[in-house]
């Protein structure tokens, strides 16, 4: 038992907490199991807890019990995957994934991360093949997880559980620069090796014991690369280690290097066959980034690629190594997939196999609800009430003129004439030393912090931005040892000007869960000490210096990172706190990948700041916008039974930044689409009553408002009547109100509330006003009676599909009667829509049509662009016994009309999707 009264209350209230039945997800839980343990344990240890201390124990508690996190999303061709192998006893945690869980578990992951992590990397390995099925067989498949939020995690739980099952050759590519490839040894040193890998330690024939290494049983495995800088896989070594994949799983972790790879595919290539013949499982993190083949393969006259073609030397290492095993699965991994998402699907070469193209699966992972991601700090342009969190503060850049946009490697910052900091980066050093003295005040002193400043990808840069950083942090904390007593003002106004305001904005988020609140005396009297272990060092190429954190486990260790492209990606930055980010790229995923300020911040999200220029922070939020579309047309792609391979992706563009390195895109074509012309219509339904009662209830208040409804009106073209409810010249305000009150699945990427109404009051602010009146009609079918706004009619019967049903969600194919879209047309508009479908359909050879077609519709209706068509179905919740309500399922069309005017949006869309819109 810990000999620290708080930790000992901390480990008792958690073993109380596990062996629940029922894990608590109330805060109020967690306080009632340290009332009962509290007494306890002050028994044992003669403490008398205070009240502080109690609630410095929930606020640790929370973090693990209280967080929450939904399911990965799988897409998967499932003609094209192996047949089921990885059930029953051979899906249940092995040996080796069993001692994983148990570390994850002591190194406080919450709970719900724990299982999510232990379900989803089974279903990523019953998608790798049986290890013990004869081959050949070789698979390829795509894992997105966000930037910081657990990739590594993930993919040691993937080699874990793949180990289990019989998976005997483990390569992980990790990265291209030397520390990267250390970071990642070490750390599967801890959770997947269980000993260290320092030349020095397996040179003096030790095998300490790390990680999940401490944990029984003591289980075999061989590393061929080792924890040292030059450790990379080179022949020499590997000649003289014991490689023998029949007896025991063997790892190596490779730099995405062409030589380094050559070199490993020379090695193997030379292997005996049996070996050879053993399963591999490849793992590449950050696979957009040199995995890509980005060379131009020549086609045939029929079209189909020429074969006869040597890719990129990386990319077409990677194809090779896949090739010399007969059994192989590729497991890409990144947060940034628009580069791999945009790979040709059907590229191929005589020598190389099969381009890396994830034609068996994507996976998106879900982070968990405080990750401190780019939609939580930069907000999003899809949803105007999401600005972000209060953590940025903005340089001016063009006016410190201390490092300009534009610079070589030849410039000497210089501030106002003088070799020194500018104002902006001064605030950040001295909320960087708040930070450390708020972590070691609220009983954090072991653990690391970490402060950013990436404003040149200039090694002579850097340089000059260290000396005059440590200069300046030298003289500070002097100050503040010594008592300065303007200095603690300075530091005082800024904790009470900042700090304090901060704080107070998140509490009450899930971004509060385990912060404790601190007065500046309590600040104070932590900042001599806590600034005195300040490290500043240079990270970049030609430094020697190392981000070594587990030199410094016991003690913390506090550092200033200064560089360029080696903490651009991948590189993870312990208890990184402080940013200062003026780097300029224009490409999306680069941005995102540099954005090492992401993560988990449990217990110091309040204390974060990213000092940026307000360019860089627009630009941050449009790329986090982008990719937060990408992840919910996987989502969409998951629910509509789609694959990669039949199913397109595009990626929003913008004015300045490009998606990728334009030889990464060279097969994607953009396309220019907005909601102007376009039928908006629902298709995913909830099925939660809770939910469906809110959509009707809010339909209710809206229709309520507009007055008295006509009945039955004539169709335009003498089709009949249009039985159901209608109301006329409702206002554009009034529509954009209501769609702002209804809840769709976000599986719906075609009734996306926010978006719709966003849409419509841009139109609105128009030099010439747009959608400023609508008409609202209500159909009435053949369903049960219902109630809408006071009116009985007769529900709409839309079948779902019986093989896309989920736990609270069902599909349609369309609720859509097309004849409903045309009812606002005048007889004459509705003549001319006719037309202009009939010409379209004379031109390909089909018979005429008695009704225009929906986009002829919406064209014709843009000669009058003020016009809206807002249908509302009341489907009928009876049927096939789908849900249980006793109001209709609110369904939604919106048909916007064609404008000449109307702001656009330009995407890049992938092979499979200019396939998809070409048989359209």
């Amino acid at each position: 038992m810990s000999g620290d009264p708080r930790q000992t209350l901390i480990n008792m209230a958690r073993q109380l907490l596990t062996s629940t039945n029922e894990q608590p997800i109330e805060r109020t839980a967690i306080r009632e199991t340290i009332d009962l343990v509290s007494p306890m344990v002050a028994k044992r240890t003669a403490h008398t807890f205070s009240e502080i201390e109690l609630e410095e124990a929930v606020k640790v508690l929370e973090t693990a019990y209280v967080v929450q996190q939904g399911p990965a999303v799988a897409v998967i061709d499932k003609d094209n995957v192996p047949a089921d192998w990885y059930v029953g006893e051979r899906r249940k945690p092995g040996p080796f994934m069993t001692r994983y869980l148990q570390k994850l578990s002591e190194d406080d992951w919450p709970i719900r991360s724990v299982d999510e992590l232990r379900d989803s990397t089974a279903r990523v390995v019953e998608l790798l093949d049986d290890p013990k099925r004869e081959g050949p067989w070789s698979w390829r498949g795509l894992v997105v997880g966000d930037v910081q939020s657990g990739k590594t995690a993930h993919y040691a739980g993937v080699i874990n559980r793949a180990v289990d099952a019989g998976y005997r050759v483990v390569i992980v590519l990790a990265g291209m620069h030397n520390l990267l490839r250390l970071q990642t040894q070490q750390r599967l040193e801890l959770d997947f090796l269980g000993y260290d890998t320092k030349p020095e330690q397996l040179g003096a024939g030790q095998m300490k014991a790390v990680g999940v290494g401490l944990i029984p049983p003591a289980l075999n495995v061989g590393s061929l690369t080792l924890a040292s800088p030059t450790g990379d896989f080179n022949v020499a070594f590997a000649r003289q280690a014991n490689f023998a994949p029949l007896d025991q799983p063997c790892l190596f972790v490779v730099k995405k290097n062409a030589t380094i790879l050559r070199n490993l595919n020379g090695w193997i290539r030379k292997l005996h066959e049996d070996f050879r013949a053993a399963p591999l499982l490849l793992i590449d993190d950050e696979a957009d980034q040199a995995s890509i083949d980005t060379k131009d393969q020549p086609t045939l006259p029929d079209g189909s690629f020429d074969e006869d073609y040597d890719p990129t030397r990386i990319n077409g290492e990677i194809r090779k190594l896949l090739r010399s095993f007969a059994r192989s699965a590729y497991v890409a991994y990144t947060a940034t997939p628009f580069a791999n998402i945009l790979i040709h699907d059907e590229r191929t070469a005589d020598e190389y196999g099969a381009d890396l193209f994830p034609s068996t699966f994507i996976f998106s992972l879900t982070p968990p609800d405080d990750y401190f991601g780019p939609v939580a700090v930069f907000g999003s342009n899809s949803d105007g009430n999401n600005v972000g969190l209060p953590l940025i503060r903005h340089v001016n850049q063009t006016a410190e003129n201390w490092i300009p946009e534009a610079h070589d490697r030849y410039l000497r910052p210089r501030f106002d004439g003088r070799d020194e900091l500018p104002p902006s980066l001064k605030e950040a050093i001295r909320s960087f030393m708040l930070a450390c003295a708020v972590r070691a005040a609220r009983g954090r002193e072991a653990s690391h912090n970490s402060m950013l400043i990436h404003v040149s990808r200039f090694v002579d840069v850097h340089d000059q931005v260290h000396a005059h950083v440590l200069r300046y942090l030298d003289d500070i904390r002097a100050r503040v040892s010594g008592g300065d007593a303007e200095t603690l003002t300075e530091l005082e106004a800024l904790w009470l000007s900042d700090f304090v305001p901060t704080t107070a904005a998140l509490a009450g988020t899930v971004f509060d869960r385990g912060t404790i609140h601190l007065t500046w005396s309590q600040v104070r009297d932590r900042l001599a000490d806590s600034n005195d272990k300040i490290q500043v060092i240079v990270a970049n190429g030609r430094s020697k210096a190392n981000l070594d954190y587990d030199r410094y486990k016991d003690s913390g260790l506090s550092v200033i990172a200064i560089g360029g492209d080696k903490l651009s990606r991948g590189l993870t930055l312990e208890g990184l706190t402080v940013s200062y980010f003026l780097r300029i790229t224009k490409q999306y995923d680069s941005l995102l990948q540099m954005g090492r300020w992401f993560g988990y911040r449990r217990g110091f999200a309040d204390i974060c700041r990213l000092y940026t220029t307000p360019d860089m922070e627009d630009w941050f939020r449009h790329v986090a916008t982008a990719s937060q579309e990408l992840r919910a047309e996987l989502v969409h792609m998951r629910l509509m039974l789609q694959t990669p391979k039949d199913y397109g992706l595009r990626v929003q563009t913008h004015s300045v930044m490009s998606v990728t390195a334009s030889n990464k895109q060279r097969h994607a074509i953009e396309r220019r689409t907005g909601f102007a012309g376009e039928g908006k219509i629902q298709t995913v339904m909830y099925t939660e009553k809770s939910r469906l009662e809110q959509n009707a209830g809010a339909t209710d208040t809206f229709l309520e408002t507009l007055g008295v409804a006509e009945r039955s009106v004539n169709r335009p073209g003498g089709d009949g009547t249009a039985a159901g409810l209608v109301w006329r010249q409702v206002t554009g305000e009034m529509v954009a109100a209501y769609l702002r009150t209804m809840s769709f699945p976000p599986e719906n990427k075609e009734i996306e509330a926010v978006q719709l109404a966003a849409y419509v009051e841009d139109q609105l602010r128009q030099p010439q006003p747009e959608l400023t009146r609508w008409m609202v009609f209500v159909p009435a079918g053949d369903g049960r009676l219902v109630d809408v706004a006071g009116n009985r009619i007769k529900s709409v019967i839309r079948r779902p599909l019986a093989e896309r049903r989920t736990a609270d969600r069902y599909i349609v194919k369309s609720i859509l009667n097309p004849p409903d879209e045309a009812l606002d047309l005048s007889d004459t508009e509705f003549a001319a829509a006719l037309d202009r479908t009939n010409a379209a359909r004379a031109a390909v050879g089909m018979a005429p049509s008695s009704r225009p077609a929906g986009p002829d519709i919406r064209y014709i209706r843009g000669r009058r662009p003020e016009s809206g068509m807002l249908i509302i179905y009341p489907l009928d919740p009876d049927e096939d016994g789908v849900v249980d309500t006793d109001g209709p399922v609110i369904g939604l069309v919106v048909s916007f009309p064609e404008s000449a005017t109307a702001s656009r949006r330009i995407y890049l869309e992938n092979t499979v999707l200019q396939k998809e819109l070409a048989r359209r």
